[in-house]
């Protein structure tokens, strides 16, 4: 035997198997005491075969003694039937020629009931060799119990050997069909535990995944808030520091502008930790929420701005929305901060089945291979941001000729 792990449901199917044994044990002994081909009296009988199915159906219900027995629990189940079934019917069953005719055959068709279920357990439990075992057990014991039980076997040898040889055969046939499918539904649940673990797996390496995504993602929310505004206020404190001896009136002005600003800074960063989402685009939508931004900083910079937006955008998926004003708000406030641009360009549109947008200006440009301080990280952030919703995105400038940052993204690319 191989394991002691049993089948599901087949503990519940072999009581079950019991009980209608039981059953038509029951009948079969008052059909024949009617008729007369049975003398005494069958309750005794029926009481006895009742007591000791009753006794095998709690062996088959004591959890403890399956722990107990382990791999020879099922087994001793099986030979306790099989014993008991070949037992009962060739003492208290088997009908001389005699009285009937056919009898032989009779009793060839209640066994081949009773020792059916034994033969489907074993090949659902154990394979075709453990079934091969249980036909030559069950053929050799029958043929003994025979020649002990029946007064006509010499008569009848023929008849008898030539129905233990068809059910022998029947039993190997049936058994080997059983055995196979579950040799394969074995296989089959094998891969399927196999492929679960490799989902599980692959769960574990897209959280790990998306954990890595989102912190790059609060990263670069922090520096589109948090990193402007400590950037504009440490220019300003510098600006103050340098005027405070000689125009303190000037210094406190832009003091207050700092102080102004902080505030802003903190309330956006506020803003960005409880939601990390740009705010504008749930209110305004990308084209709105692009232009007030552009404006804002042209106001704020002193550079000429010209807007090409088109009315409105539909259906865009969120995250895009979200990457392409993202990438603006860089932009402009790179142009703003470092280029010191005199005009500037923005355009969005619609190329058919995706988007583009395009922020130029005229300022002194810079080195995008070049590192130091600058612009760089913002940069590296906009290339994330890109590759997040597979987008493309080209960064021209060199210094001296101004900067140009296309992005365009297509419908139906791998998200």
């Amino acid at each position: 035997m191989k394991s002691a792990r049993l089948e599901p449901g087949i503990l519940t199917i072999f009581r079950l198997f019991l009980v209608v044994q039981f059953i038509l044990i029951v009948v079969n002994l008052i059909v024949h005491h009617a008729r007369g081909y049975l003398e005494g009296h069958p309750e005794y009988i029926i009481l006895v075969m009742g007591v000791y199915l009753l006794a095998l159906f709690g062996y088959l219900s004591w959890p403890w003694l399956a722990r107990k027995l382990g791999r020879y629990y099922l087994p001793i189940g099986l030979l306790l039937s099989t014993v008991f079934s070949l037992t009962a019917q060739n003492l208290f069953l088997t009908v001389p020629v005699s009285a009937a005719s056919g009898s032989g055959e009779e009793r060839t068709w209640q066994l081949f009931l009773f020792l059916s279920v034994p033969l489907v357990l074993t090949a659902w439990q154990y394979g075709f060799k453990s079934v091969v075992v249980y036909c030559l057990f069950v053929t050799v014991l029958d043929l003994v119990l025979i020649q002990f039980a029946n007064a006509d076997y010499a008569a009848q040898q023929q008849t008898y050997h030539r129905l233990l040889f068809i059910r022998f055969i029947s039993f190997l046939m049936v058994g080997y069909v059983i055995s196979h499918i579950m040799q394969q539904l074995r296989k089959e649940r094998q891969a399927l535990q196999e492929a679960n673990q490799k989902l599980e797996r692959l769960v574990g390496a897209i959280e790990q995944l998306t954990i890595s995504r989102e912190r790059n993602r609060v990263a670069r929310e922090l520096h589109d808030t948090l990193a402007h505004t400590l950037s504009g206020v440490a220019v300003q404190l510098e600006a103050v520091d340098s005027l405070w001896t000689s125009d303190r009136k000037q210094a406190h002005q832009i003091l207050q502008h700092s102080l102004e600003a902080t505030r802003d800074g903190l309330t956006e960063t506020r803003k960005a930790i409880g939601a990390l989402r740009a705010t504008p685009l749930e209110d305004l939508g990308l084209c709105r929420a692009l232009q007030d931004y552009a404006e804002a900083t042209a106001d704020r910079a002193g550079f000429r701005l010209t807007v090409e937006l088109p009315a409105r955008l539909e259906g865009l998926p969120v995250e895009v929305e979200q990457c392409f004003y993202r990438i603006g708000q860089e932009a402009l406030e790179n142009a703003a901060r470092y280029a010191d641009a005199k005009n500037v360009q923005v355009s969005l549109a619609q190329a058919g089945a995706g988007l583009r947008m395009r922020v130029q200006d005229d300022g002194i440009g810079f080195d995008p291979q070049a590192s130091g301080p600058g612009p760089h990280f913002g940069l590296q952030g906009m290339r994330e941001r890109a590759g997040v919703i597979h987008s493309k995105l080209e960064i021209s400038s060199c210094p001296g000729k101004g900067t140009c940052i296309s992005l365009d993204w297509q419908e139906g690319e791998p998200s």
